[in-house]
């Protein structure tokens, strides 16, 4: 488990499959509650990454909204995504099939 959002937005820039994402497009905003929460956001370009934290820079193809910490438990491969999907502890906005390559992109 991470000890913030901070750290787990460093550890996904190691766990990046860039060959998984070459070829993709897409901004994702994280809207997080509770401790450490806030505005975050990734972006992929043709299998680079760039993370940051506030308003994305450009429109977000999906947008993330959890609780921070059960955001880091998803990360951490403590809690499956997609059971905190449907449980609603992660409501997801616009495109959901960005999400899903989400996952492959950081193999959860």
């Amino acid at each position: 488990m991470f000890n913030n959002v901070t750290e787990m937005f460093d550890k996904l820039r190691e766990r990046f499959n860039a060959e998984k994402a070459r070829g993709d497009n897409a901004v994702i905003a994280f809207d997080l509650r509770g401790e450490g929460g806030g505005a975050f956001w990734l972006q992929v370009r043709d299998g680079a990454l760039s993370l940051g934290e506030g308003t994305p820079p450009a429109e977000a193809d999906a947008i993330l909204r959890a609780e921070a910490a059960d955001l880091m438990k998803i990360m951490g491969g403590e809690l499956n995504p997609m059971m905190a999907f449907m449980s609603g502890k992660v409501k997801v906005e616009r495109n959901m099939g960005i999400m899903m390559k989400l996952m492959g992109w950081f193999g959860l």
